[in-house]
């Protein structure tokens, strides 16, 4: 008898859209940026990175709340301030 072998169930595809709360920079073709869902003011504060072929690369998430939001900032400046560091090192 002959072996059925399952497919993978297909899963559904959500499209989320998010507002840019602080652009922070860009260093060599990545830019930093800290997002919320869109019409969301209960969805957390995210750290993304973007760039290069379709890069979306989320850092770190953070409470959405006024102080959620000042760390966010403070970690977005440190993160920006290594990626420049690094970018510097590495494009010698």
């Amino acid at each position: 008898m002959a072996e059925v072998i399952q497919f993978p169930r297909r899963t559904e595809t959500q499209t989320l859209h998010f507002g840019e709360k602080h652009a922070f920079g860009e260093i060599g073709g990545l830019m930093l940026s800290l997002v919320q869902e869109q019409d969301k003011p209960d969805a957390p504060y995210t750290l993304v990175l973007f760039g290069g072929n379709d890069v979306f690369f989320p850092l770190e998430s953070f409470e959405p709340t006024l102080e959620g939001l000042e760390l966010a900032n403070i970690t977005g400046e440190i993160t920006l301030r290594a990626l420049a560091v690094g970018h510097d090192n590495w494009s010698r």
